[in-house]
């Protein structure tokens, strides 16, 4: 039996205190010592719960939920890069078409469906398109690139047009910290080259934009289109009515509608199409399709049905000035 005793470096190694008359601890030969000192009132058998590791990983996971629950349905990032055409400061002659492309990256929890659009915000607008829907759905970390066909408008110099993306409720976002910011197109619009004089000029129409909007309509409403609003059916351009179970959109009060097609139309293009005073079912098939109209006070347009329930539908209007 060995009795602990003075170390190498004549220093008695720390022990417990003993109460008086207790006999010194002693230890049986070839006994293995762990390094480490126990405490009071821990034997050597006993194992340290690893608290502190423990304490981290909750800490971590509580960490990951509390980002993930924090994440908001409707947030977007710019791509790289954001301006995949057109990028700022190009040159562009006045009155010149061009299409302008943008790559954005959802950063949101929510999937963006085709009901999703980017719409024109301020600034100066560019031509007649005002908002133009998703190419196709996109899920969240995804990116898309979303293309505009646009005009350089006739006043010469630095034109900026400012857009942000809509969702299927009509709510707007952009990019940036806050999800506000809008993003932009920035062009320097130069004088047209002069052509070879000739011995006469036809004048060329403008299509400009007198009013534009989104709206949801349900059965028994109508829609006043000179106005942008929604109004007591029979009253305005278009009435929403069932037949069975299916929706019929009414031209009324002498306004004409017909079915254009699933591009989108110019007002030449709409010029075109024989529009009557028929009405038009609505299905989901229809979903995306383009519908030229022509108001109760004469005024061209165009609406894009956006989405089909059982008793509402949503539209996308432009009516334009006429020339």
């Amino acid at each position: 039996m060995i009795v602990l005793g003075a170390t190498s470096c004549g220093r008695l190694p720390f022990l417990p205190s003993m109460q008086s008359g207790e006999p010194p601890a002693v230890l049986q030969t070839g006994t293995n010592v762990s390094p480490q000192l126990l405490s009071a009132t821990q034997t050597p058998n006993e194992t340290a719960t690893p608290s502190l590791a423990v304490t981290n990983a909750n800490t971590l996971a509580a960490a990951q939920f509390t980002a993930t629950a924090a994440l908001p349905c409707d947030a977007a990032t710019a791509g790289r890069p954001i301006d995949v055409t057109i990028p700022d400061d190009t040159v562009i002659p006045a009155g010149a078409s061009f299409t302008k492309t943008w790559r954005l990256v959802n950063s949101g929890s929510c999937t963006w469906t085709r009901e999703y659009a980017v719409v024109w915000f301020s600034g100066d607008q560019m031509g007649p398109v005002l908002f133009q829907p998703l190419p196709h759905e996109v899920q969240s970390g995804q990116s898309v690139d979303i293309s505009v066909d646009l005009r350089a408008p006739e006043e010469i110099g630095v034109r900026q047009s400012y857009w942000k993306l809509r969702n299927a409720d009509s709510k707007y976002f952009g990019i940036g910290p806050a999800g506000d910011a809008p993003f932009w197109v920035r062009i320097i619009v130069e004088e047209t080259p002069s052509a070879e004089p000739t011995a006469s000029l036809a004048p060329t129409s403008t299509s400009v934009a007198l009013l534009q909007g989104s709206l949801d309509l349900v059965v028994g409403e109508g829609v006043d289109l000179d106005a942008g609003v929604k109004i007591t059916a029979g009253q305005g351009d278009l009435d929403l009515g069932i037949n069975g179970d299916q929706i019929l959109l009414q031209p009324t009060s002498g306004a004409l509608i017909s079915l254009s097609g699933f591009a989108n139309p110019s007002q030449a293009d709409c010029r075109q199409v024989a529009q009557n005073p028929d009405p038009l079912t609505l299905t989901n098939e229809m979903v995306g399709a383009y519908y030229c109209y022509t108001t109760d006070q004469g005024l061209p347009g165009v609406a894009r049905l956006m989405a089909v329930n059982l008793d509402s539908i949503r539209l996308d209007f432009v009516t334009w000035a006429i020339p």
